[in-house]
């Protein structure tokens, strides 16, 4: 009794200890810059959320928070560093699910996965955009008229998107399998290169997150034909959404979180939430982002976890029904 007595005396002494530890962790956090990575090229729709709000939360920190881009592999070497990085809050991965669920099905060499990592919390949630250059010689100008000529000229209309395995284009593929129509499908390395080839007409059309299409929407060099959310966004009121252009429950929005590594201290995660809790309440942090098509989302760790089950669900029947193949 008393070996046993002096070992539960041990064993409460170091988990005392490890709770000080932490707590000691999280009191002193942070002391250095925090890097956050967006695993996608400058320009694109995370990478404009992901700096509004930073800049908010370093504000609120007292801290630094340095973005810095890491495309490429849709998402998967950013994410993939973040994953790998030392589990201390020095280095937070700003992500949709989709890199994280779709990619190790689509890439069977991608090294990273949902479980590699937590959630600190969410973002923001913005709905994509089927758009078109205004002066396309296609002579599109409305959804009903994109769909009559993919249906007329099959792999006719090329369609640029952000990246094989982001939401771009998936809601690009349902469109081909909801409605017949077959498309010539073109991934780039995020948004802003695929936007700025739609502009140029090297290409007809784009499924794009409205956060980073609306200033070209508002310059009148693209022309937006349907939204991807149920409801109409407020960044283009007179744009129809898919779902009520054709009767269905067409739906395909992109949601963002901030992740840290497996094995992150919840104190700090937690602190990471609270700053992240009062920048996405910041009444310029949402002007900006609705200004962009975009709106927060608020929530704590629980919320977050829950949010992004949810969205890796709804991306399984997806994967299971084959439209999803490895590259």
């Amino acid at each position: 009794m008393k070996k046993f007595s002096i070992g539960v005396k041990a064993l409460g002494l170091a988990v005392a200890l490890s709770f000080c530890s932490t707590a000691a962790l999280a009191a002193d956090y942070p002391d250095k810059p925090i890097r956050v990575i967006v695993p996608y090229v400058p320009g694109g729709n995370l990478d404009i959320t992901t700096r509004a709000i930073t800049t908010a939360m370093a504000r609120i920190m007292k801290a630094s928070l340095v973005v810095e881009n890491m495309g490429g592999a849709g998402g998967s070497i950013g994410a993939g560093y973040a994953a790998r990085s030392n589990p201390d809050g020095y280095t937070v991965l700003s992500t949709t699910v989709v890199p994280l669920v779709v990619n190790p099905v689509m890439v069977p060499s991608t090294k990273v996965k949902l479980s590699d990592l937590e959630p600190v919390g969410m973002l923001a949630v913005a709905p994509s955009v089927l758009e078109v250059n205004a002066h396309n010689k296609k002579g599109i100008k409305d959804f009903s008229s994109f769909l009559a000529y993919a249906k007329a000229h099959p792999n006719d209309i090329s369609v640029s998107h952000a990246g094989n395995g982001t939401t771009n284009q998936i809601a690009a593929l349902m469109m081909e399998r909801d409605f017949g129509i077959k498309l010539n499908l073109i991934p780039y390395k995020g948004s802003a290169p695929a936007l700025s080839d739609l502009v140029g007409g090297q290409v007809d059309a784009m499924v794009d997150q409205l956060t980073s299409s609306q200033p070209q929407i508002d310059a009148h060099t693209v022309l937006p034909l349907a939204v991807t959310s149920i409801k109409r966004a407020p960044g283009v009121p007179d744009t129809p959404t898919v779902a009520e252009l054709t009767k269905t429950h067409f739906e395909m929005v992109t949601y963002s979180a901030l992740m840290v590594p497996k094995g992150t201290p919840l104190a700090i995660r937690q602190a990471l939430n609270d700053a992240l809790t009062k920048a996405v309440a910041d009444p310029d942090v949402k002007r900006a982002l609705q200004a962009v098509g975009s709106e927060v989302v608020p929530s704590t760790l629980d919320q977050a976890s829950k949010i992004i089950a949810a969205e890796e669900a709804k991306l399984q029947p997806l994967i299971s029904s084959g439209m999803l193949k490895p590259e």
